[in-house]
């Protein structure tokens, strides 16, 4: 399965590791393909390496960051040709872009603007919390 994560989802898995999102990104993992573009990563390196962020990644004793960190490496790459202006915040709209191009069936968020759309061309919109029992689901297609 396909699936776009919202930096939100990086950002509080980091600090939380134990979270919904820290289970996503650390237990979960080999469960989904993550699917990005050159502005998705651009805007996760940027969001990562803020100081005052990095400085609540204490929480990471005894979770594997480089495996993380390895996912979002070896993630689906993709160039979507068209961004349309939808939502509220421009930097949403390449989420939106990649999981269209890369043919991904979610995208986990915890942004507000984009868990209201909920849909997007037959892409679920959901939150970490909301993503979880999907990965759980015994009739979910495997890649």
């Amino acid at each position: 399965m396909r699936v776009v994560l919202d930096t939100v989802i990086l950002v509080r898995g980091l600090i939380n590791p134990w979270s919904p999102c820290g289970r996503l990104l650390f237990d979960r993992a080999d469960e989904y393909v993550v699917v990005v573009s050159l502005p998705i990563v651009a805007e996760y390196v940027e969001v990562i390496r803020r100081p005052e962020l990095v400085r609540k990644y204490h929480g990471l004793e005894g979770r594997d960051l480089h495996a993380v960190l390895g996912k979002i490496t070896n993630a689906t790459m993709v160039q979507p040709e068209d961004t349309p202006a939808i939502c509220r915040d421009p930097a949403d709209d390449d989420f939106r872009a990649a999981a269209l191009a890369g043919n991904a069936g979610y995208i986990v968020s915890e942004d507000l603007d984009l868990l209201a759309l909920q849909r997007y061309e037959g892409i679920a919109i959901l939150s970490a919390e909301q993503f979880l029992p999907v990965l759980e689901e015994p009739t979910r297609p495997v890649e």
